[in-house]
């Protein structure tokens, strides 16, 4: 997770499954953007959608963001 406003890196946890957390999340929208590898290489996917300002703890915002196996 980079927070602009300290432009510093901090992965997220990966909790179980595919649910990921932060022991300090950031206020404000997040986006997100996920680093995949596969045949093709590894690159990057980001979120268009933005989870927004008033997100609350332990709700499910979709990114919609849809990997596709090859």
């Amino acid at each position: 997770m980079l927070q602009e406003d300290c432009q510093e890196w901090r992965p997220l946890r990966r909790a179980y499954g595919v649910v990921f957390d932060s022991a300090n999340p950031p206020s404000g929208e997040i986006y997100l953007r996920f680093q995949v590898s596969g045949n093709e290489g590894v690159y990057w996917v980001q979120s268009k959608n933005a989870i927004p300002s008033d997100w609350k703890a332990g709700a499910a915002y979709d990114t919609m963001v849809q990997l596709n196996q090859k």
